[in-house]
């Protein structure tokens, strides 16, 4: 976790970090996220982090969403 985070209640994941774990592109990550399909902040240089907690559960949805 990045230190200038540190105070943050949860882990966060950059978009590329995001992307590697859902098996998509970080173009995908940022679409999704800015049409609302999973939540994130913006560190004060304007990139998007997500929470690890958020990550997951979207690969869990996304995966019951392909059975």
């Amino acid at each position: 976790m990045n230190p200038s985070y540190a105070h943050l209640n949860f882990l966060v994941l950059s978009t590329g970090e995001a992307a590697r774990v859902l098996g998509i592109d970080p173009s995908t990550m940022r679409r999704w996220a800015y049409a609302g399909r999973i939540a994130y902040v913006t560190d004060p240089n304007g990139w998007c982090l997500f929470g690890m907690g958020d990550v997951y559960a979207l690969r869990d949805s996304v995966r019951e969403e392909t059975r």
